[in-house]
C-alpha cells in the first residue's frame, strides 16, 4: 500500500523504478538473455507427444512475418510520433511559462516608472495575473506529460492574516491564483492557511522547505498532520484525488523563505510519480523567483519615491 504522502528532494533517478525501471537496469538484462538460452535450440525441453519435425510452409509464413513486422513498424513510428510531438508540445508551454513572465515583468515596471503612488492593492493584482498565466501554462504543462487533461494548478503565497486568524498565526498561505479547470466558486469559499498547520508546516518544519511532495490521499495525510482539509476540499471532493506540492523559496534579508506554495493536481489518483519532480522544481524555482524581484522592485520604486528620488 502506498503511503498517504511521500517527499523526494530530486527525479532523475525515477527511471530506475517499477517494471519497466527493472528490465532496462543492467539486472534486468538477464531476462531476455535466459530466455534467449533456454529457446536456443529447443534440444531438451520440448514435449515428446509433440512431433520432432514441424513443416512450416514458407509462403504463408513469410506473408505472416511481413504482416507482423509492418504492425511493428506502423505503431513505432506512432509512438515515435506521438513522443515526438509532446516534446515539442511540452517546451513551447515552458517557453509561454517564460515569455509570459517576462511580458507582465516588463508591464509591471512600466506601470511603476508611470505611477507615484504604487499601492499593495496593485500589487496584488498585478501578481494575480502573473501567477494565474503561470498556472494555467504550469497546468498545460504537466497535462501534456502526463496525457491527464483533468490536471490542474494553484499558487498559495505567504500574506499578513485576516481578522478571523487567531493571533499566535503571524501569517498565512492565501490563494492567489488558480488554472482554468477548478470549480470557479472555489474563489468565494478559499480560507487562507496558517502557516503552522497542514502543508505548510509540513514543509517548513520538517521537510525544511525542500523537495516535492506528492499526495495520494488528502484524508490520510491529514491524519498525519502533513496536509489541512479546506472547506473546499469538504465542499469539491472529486476536484483533487492526488497532487504534487512544491515550495516556493526565495531570499530576503539574507535568509531563504518559503514564500508561497505550488499545487499541481489531477482528479486521478495515484497519478505522479517522481519522474516529474524536476520539472515541477524547475517551475517552482522560477515562479519563486519573479515573485521575488517583482517585489523587490515595487520595494525599491517606492523607497525611492518616498525619499524624494526620480
Amino acid at each position: 500500500m502506498k503511503q498517504p504522502v511521500i517527499h523526494c528532494t530530486e527525479g532523475r533517478n525515477a527511471w530506475k523504478l517499477g517494471f519497466t525501471g527493472f528490465t532496462i537496469r543492467l539486472r534486468g538484462f538477464a531476462i531476455p538473455i535466459i530466455i534467449a538460452i533456454a529457446s536456443a535450440g529447443v534440444p531438451w525441453w520440448w514435449p515428446e507427444i509433440l512431433p520432432a519435425e514441424v513443416i512450416i510452409d514458407l509462403k504463408w509464413a513469410s506473408f505472416f512475418f511481413i504482416v507482423f513486422i509492418s504492425c511493428i513498424s506502423i505503431l513505432a513510428l506512432r509512438y515515435l510520433r506521438y513522443r515526438i510531438k509532446r516534446s515539442l508540445d511540452t517546451k513551447y508551454y515552458l517557453h509561454r511559462l517564460t515569455h509570459n513572465i517576462r511580458d507582465k515583468q516588463t508591464q509591471l515596471y512600466e506601470k511603476l516608472e508611470l505611477s507615484k503612488n504604487f499601492s499593495n492593492n496593485q500589487l496584488d493584482v498585478e501578481l494575480e495575473m502573473l501567477l494565474t498565466q503561470i498556472c494555467d501554462n504550469a497546468a498545460m504543462y504537466f497535462r501534456l506529460l502526463t496525457n491527464d487533461h483533468s490536471i490542474c494548478a494553484a499558487i498559495r503565497l505567504v500574506s499578513k492574516p485576516p481578522d478571523y486568524v487567531t493571533k499566535n498565526n503571524n501569517l498565512v498561505y492565501k490563494t492567489y491564483a488558480r488554472s482554468m479547470g477548478l470549480n470557479i466558486q472555489r474563489a468565494k469559499t478559499s480560507e487562507p492557511v496558517p502557516i503552522n498547520i497542514g502543508i505548510a508546516r509540513f514543509l517548513r518544519e520538517e521537510k525544511n522547505a525542500e523537495g516535492i511532495l506528492i499526495y495520494y490521499d488528502l484524508k490520510l495525510a491529514a491524519d498525519l498532520g502533513a496536509y489541512y482539509l479546506t472547506k473546499n476540499d469538504k465542499s469539491y471532493p472529486d476536484e483533487i484525488k492526488s497532487m504534487m506540492v512544491a515550495p516556493l523559496n526565495a531570499w530576503s534579508l539574507k535568509k531563504q523563505e518559503m514564500i508561497g506554495i505550488l499545487y499541481i493536481s489531477s482528479r486521478e489518483e495515484k497519478k505522479f510519480s517522481t519522474k516529474y519532480f524536476d520539472s515541477l522544481a524547475f517551475i517552482a524555482d522560477l515562479t519563486a523567483t519573479t515573485i521575488a524581484s517583482s517585489i523587490e522592485f515595487v520595494k525599491l520604486k517606492c523607497y525611492t519615491v518616498n525619499n524624494g528620488g526620480g
